[in-house]
């Protein structure tokens, strides 16, 4: 290893013409490099970074290892196992000129790269007074178009787990919020558990469905074991234990409207609210649902909404009576 202490401008200078940069990752990882009592694989380069710069990803560590090898400023070794470890390039520290002759052979014995001489690049390359390019195909995880594509997925599952703590954080409130309107409604049933199901039927209300953190309270609150809750929730269908929309929606599927053409009235309405038979709106405004009769066929085909019976709206009246509701 080199001892020397890093001086960035003097890197800068030597690699000003190459288009290398040096930015603050570039600079955490390359200093880890140096500091490095014995050389080091990708992944010990990774998890040093992690400590310094937690925004840095594995992408970005083995990105930057690619260009910094390119450009002289490190050198690549295999060791037993063909494991592949990196410590820094002797020319880097010192004023003296580097050569790549070396660097070029090894290179060149280790990979079948083929190396050439050429007058086409700038012999300021590296400060070296000959130019260099690189024929031949590097190894698959130096392909710096796949590894910014690694990147940016990993930036959107970034992206999608930050907003699914945020969505889990607003729940947590909520619940937490939920507990002073859940003891109104045990206070005035006074926590008797024979009165549970007119419990249920208050919090079904209230929620238009029975959310679980409220069965686990009411349990805990009155002495009533959960199992035996959700049993008689779910014996009795005027209970919803998955979320509801404030607004149910049911298409008569009998054979009187199928005849008559619910399924395109069914069609209509998935088509406005964009969801399918038995779910709910996002915002929990709608739910959807078909039942085998309404018990007016002569009206089919015939949809319930808000207690009131349609017979066969079209897409415009369907889109002027959900957007009169709030």
């Amino acid at each position: 290893m080199i001892d020397n202490k890093i001086d960035f401008d003097l890197i800068q200078n030597k690699i000003k013409n190459s288009g290398f940069k040096l930015t603050k990752s570039r600079r955490t990882i390359l200093n880890i490099i140096k500091k490095a009592k014995k050389d080091l694989t990708a992944d010990d380069i990774f998890v040093l970074s992690l400590k310094k710069d937690p925004g840095i990803g594995i992408a970005t560590v083995y990105r930057t290892l690619a260009l910094m090898e390119k450009f002289g400023i490190i050198e690549k070794i295999y060791r037993g196992s063909n494991k592949a470890v990196y410590s820094p390039a002797e020319n880097m520290y010192s004023n003296k000129k580097p050569t790549l002759k070396k660097a070029i052979n090894t290179v060149s014995e280790n990979s079948g790269i083929k190396i050439s001489k050429t007058e086409g690049l700038s012999p300021a390359y590296l400060g070296a007074e000959e130019g260099y390019y690189f024929k031949g195909k590097i190894d698959d995880y130096h392909n710096i178009e796949k590894i910014n594509k690694i990147q940016a997925q990993l930036d959107i599952w970034t992206g999608e787990l930050k907003k699914i703590k945020r969505e889990r954080e607003i729940e947590l409130e909520e619940i937490i919020n939920d507990f002073g309107k859940i003891d109104k409604i045990l206070e005035k049933h006074e926590l008797n558990k024979n009165n549970l199901i007119q419990m249920l039927i208050d919090f079904q209300t209230e929620y238009n469905w029975l959310p679980r953190h409220v069965l686990f309270y009411v349990g805990s609150k009155i002495n009533v074991p959960l199992s035996q809750i959700y049993g008689i929730a779910s014996f009795y269908k005027f209970f919803n234990l998955e979320p509801r929309g404030k607004y149910q929606i049911i298409v008569c599927a009998g054979t009187a409207c199928h005849v008559r053409g619910s399924m395109n009235l069914l069609q209509r309405i998935v088509n406005v609210l964009k969801i399918k038979p038995g779910d709910t709106t996002a915002d929990y405004k709608f739910t959807l649902d078909t039942v085998n009769c309404l018990g007016c066929c002569a009206l089919g085909p015939v949809m319930l909404f808000n207690n009131k019976y349609y017979s066969n709206p079209s897409k415009k009246e369907l889109e002027k009576l959900l957007g009169s509701v709030t």
